[in-house]
């Protein structure tokens, strides 16, 4: 039984995993596997069972299953079946090419008695843009995240912006941070008190049409830790559009969601840069990539390449870096 094995995953260890799954076929044994990411699993699985409101509602062969239609299988809310699929969907739009980037200069962090873990000279990042970092696992994403937001003390370096620069510290006062792993910043007893703890002077109102975007409004009184981890990530989303900072960080902000709610945060991201935020989003979707970014960073090694915008070539590029997992 394996419930969302690829989540956070990089293709690299999708791969892998496609592989050890395959083995165990090839075994004999009968694996299960609650997903919504699909694309690596055309080839592998031979039966699918589509659930709605907990009941099994489409019971059908793979062929049959991968051969749907675009449309109906986005009207059954779930992800592309193929990444090549992607590079056919409406480049994402553009940013304010007018104004002035952020500019990372002498940006470096190590771990203790460790290697170096980033080592960015300097990085212009679009500024009212919409920006992907991509790069395998251990490539230095979430650290560069995390550093980007003042919260590693010892992060060397500055961020300037507006004739401003700032260091770490400095920093924590001007970002927001949706982390990889949210359970480490859900704090309050309920949903609606964990979006008011993010503003600056709580407005229920307010957040209450940020849930009632997210679909979390019914559920405003529940615990967050006792919420489902795609409905965390959606409170965690809910918290940074609240937070209204200029600089928003995102980790993986769409682990464990279905194609709906993947194209809601989606929306509510072009809505933030619409309104002259610059948003950073770490992840493993070339989906939401296609749906929402503007630009993209590729690191390895603790190193980041230039921006590149995502126009046509731009998005086959990215998309190739993904690589392709299926027809």
């Amino acid at each position: 039984m394996l419930d969302e094995p690829s989540s956070n995953l990089d293709f690299a260890a999708i791969r892998d995993l496609r592989a050890m799954i395959l083995h165990w076929k090839a075994q004999g044994k009968t694996v299960i596997i609650a997903e919504h990411r699909l694309h690596y699993l055309r080839g592998v699985v031979d039966r699918v069972c589509y659930l709605h409101e907990g009941r099994v509602s489409l019971d059908m062969q793979a062929d049959a299953f991968f051969a749907l239609p675009p449309a109906e299988r986005e009207a059954m809310g779930l992800r592309a079946l193929s990444v090549d699929a992607l590079a056919r969907q409406t480049v994402a739009r553009p940013s304010d090419a007018a104004a002035e980037p952020y500019l990372l200069e002498h940006f470096a962090f190590a771990y203790p008695q460790s290697t170096q873990a980033l080592d960015i000279p300097a990085l212009p990042l679009p500024a009212g843009a919409i920006v992907a970092v991509i790069g395998l696992n251990g490539a230095g994403k979430s650290t560069f995240a995390r550093c980007l937001c003042g919260l590693e003390k010892r992060c060397k370096g500055t961020v300037c912006h507006a004739g401003m620069c700032q260091r770490c510290l400095e920093r924590a006062q001007t970002c927001f941070m949706v982390m990889q792993d949210i359970n480490h910043q859900l704090f309050t007893e309920s949903v609606l008190e964990e979006v008011l703890l993010s503003m600056k002077t709580e407005n229920p109102e307010e957040a209450a049409q940020i849930l009632t975007s997210l679909d979390l409004l019914p559920l405003k009184d529940a615990h967050p830790m006792s919420l489902s981890g795609g409905q965390k990530q959606r409170v965690a989303v809910a918290t940074a559009i609240a937070s209204q900072r200029e600089l928003i960080v995102l980790d993986e902000p769409t682990s464990g969601l279905d194609y709906r709610h993947m194209m809601q945060v989606a929306g509510l991201l072009n809505r933030l840069a619409e309104q002259g935020k610059t948003l950073i989003v770490i992840t493993h979707d070339p989906e939401l990539i296609v749906a929402c970014c503007s630009h993209a960073i590729t690191m390895e090694g603790g190193r980041a390449e230039a921006p590149f915008a995502l126009d046509e070539a731009g998005t086959a590029r990215m998309l190739g870096f993904f690589g392709s997992m299926g027809a």
